[in-house]
């Protein structure tokens, strides 16, 4: 359901974050929340045997276009349409509050952000609506839209951000011809076991191991003007969305951020036909995000039952080990809330009122009967002092039902989310490390999972931050690599119970 937290790749990559409301509504990725954003956006409707695509690229897109395809291994099956928009007009033309957002939207939307009180991901001073809004209208350059089939790009001038960004969305160009996006996001958004933000991730993943390709391959004069001008472009972003709850930010950043991750994983073991596999498999938990380049199909768990008295009960919705982990490490250690979601092979929740306040039930499937027990004790630390918090652990599963504590809860502290993308950053970047030694991906899943349960590992993750390592810590690191690779060289399960 659901980065601060990425530098803002969202920005980077120029795809719109998808508008509309969070939790289950936001987990439509950004293609199927286009279909509201261009019914107003000045596109003619098309019938689907009607030929409208254009003859040959647009000048200045076209040299894109053909790296793009090599570096890609896709051909395109035809050119598509570019439109130009002014800043405002492309704002208006992917903002939440374009004229789409009905009083139902409005309604939903606050219940959203009862359900996310409740499991402490914000305060009751936070406004979704507002921050959603804000957060993607300021932060794109360009989009593709899947329904109408062309590129809309904010303003004229193709500086070489802009060029860089018109790369990543010509990936999403490439996808859409050979595999059908807006096929694969229904399929993902109906699955009671997938993850449709899983999807997203592989979906931006993929178009940003593209972008920083085309960039690589630039001249050194075009990628110093590219570090000024999103350097300047990110100063700017950061001013408008300052106000934005960092949770916001690191839900809508995640797909950027991680995807690419587990993209370069499974590069690593079988190239292209790896990455062409997974977008079109069966579709992933949110495990893509917190264990790297594993893209398995999820376990499926049945939904859970609302209390007794429950009233206006939502729908059932996946609740997997992302979710398990932004959840956790906000209120124990994030290292062990990661180690502890490895455990998880899947889980559902639903909202429902009881007594007219609005509660969240949350139950989840250990991989096996060893790993009920550390799940279980985790949820527990988790809960302990929190109001209207239960937790329970029937049969097979861990279970907990947490309900609003109100508009007046404080808002989870920013330097813990800092520090759960801190922990998640660092082991998925040892993950791709490992693999990219020509290592399997369970073994450099292995070497990550084990170097961050070893003593005092955390610290040093949390101390190094975005910065350079000291001598010293440069030797710790060393040493944490040796000792974990020694570890998983004899046991590739190591670090699970």
């Amino acid at each position: 359901m659901y980065g601060d937290a990425f530098d803002d790749p969202a920005r980077e990559t120029g795809s719109p974050r998808p508008h509309g409301t969070l939790g289950r509504s936001v987990a439509i990725a950004v293609f199927a929340a286009l279909l509201s954003a261009a019914a107003g956006g000045g596109f003619v409707a098309l019938s689907s045997s009607q030929s409208w695509f254009p003859k040959q690229w647009d000048p200045k897109i076209a040299p894109i276009a053909a790296e793009v395809a090599k570096l890609r291994g896709l051909d395109f099956e035809h050119p598509v349409a570019i439109h130009y928009l002014a800043a405002k007009d492309f704002e208006r033309q992917i903002g939440a509050d374009n004229g789409s957002t009905t009083a139902n939207d409005k309604a939903e939307t606050k219940r959203e952000e009862a359900v996310f009180r409740a499991i402490g991901l914000i305060g009751g001073k936070d406004n979704l609506e507002q921050a959603v809004n804000t957060d993607q209208t300021s932060s794109v350059l360009a989009f593709y839209d899947p329904v109408q089939q062309g590129i809309i790009v904010r303003g004229t001038t193709l500086d070489v951000e802009h060029r860089v960004t018109i790369a990543h969305e010509l990936t999403h160009v490439l996808q859409d011809q050979h595999f059908d996006l807006p096929k694969l996001q229904k399929r993902a958004a109906d699955s009671d076991s997938g993850d449709a933000n899983a999807l997203r991730a592989l979906v931006e993943g993929d178009a940003v191991r593209i972008q920083q390709d085309y960039l690589k391959q630039l001249s050194a004069a075009d990628r110093e003007e590219y570090d000024r001008e999103d350097q300047a472009e990110s100063d700017r972003v950061g001013d408008e969305t300052s106000n934005v709850p960092a949770f916001v930010d690191l839900y809508f950043g995640a797909p950027y951020a991680f995807g690419p991750q587990t993209i370069r994983v499974l590069l690593d073991s079988g190239g292209n036909d790896a990455v062409n596999n997974a977008l079109t498999g069966a579709t992933p938990s949110s495990e893509v995000f917190t264990s790297t380049g594993d893209v398995d199909p999820p376990v499926r768990v049945d939904a859970p039952a609302p209390s007794p008295d429950a009233t206006n009960v939502d729908p059932a919705e996946t609740f997997g080990p992302f979710e398990m982990y932004l959840t956790l490490a906000l209120r124990i250690d994030p290292a062990r809330a990661l180690e502890v979601v490895n455990l998880v092979g899947g889980g559902r929740a639903l909202s429902f009122e009881s007594k007219g306040i609005t509660c969240y039930r949350v139950v989840v499937a250990p991989n096996d009967a060893a790993s009920k027990a550390p799940i279980l004790s985790a949820v527990q630390a988790w809960a302990k002092g929190r109001a209207r918090t239960s937790v329970d652990a029937a049969g097979d599963m861990v279970g907990f039902t947490a309900c609003d504590p109100g508009p007046t809860v404080a808002a989870p502290p920013r330097t813990r989310f800092h520090d759960l993308v801190q922990v998640l950053s660092f082991s998925a970047e040892i993950t791709v490390e490992a693999a990219q030694g020509h290592q399997t991906a369970d073994f450099a899943r292995c070497v990550a999972r084990v170097a961050l349960e070893a003593p005092r590992a955390e610290q040093l993750v949390l101390a190094l931050g975005n910065k350079e390592p000291t001598a010293t810590q440069d030797e710790q690191l060393l040493q944490l690599g040796a000792q974990s690779g020694a570890a998983c060289r004899e046991d590739v399960s190591a670090g699970l119970p």
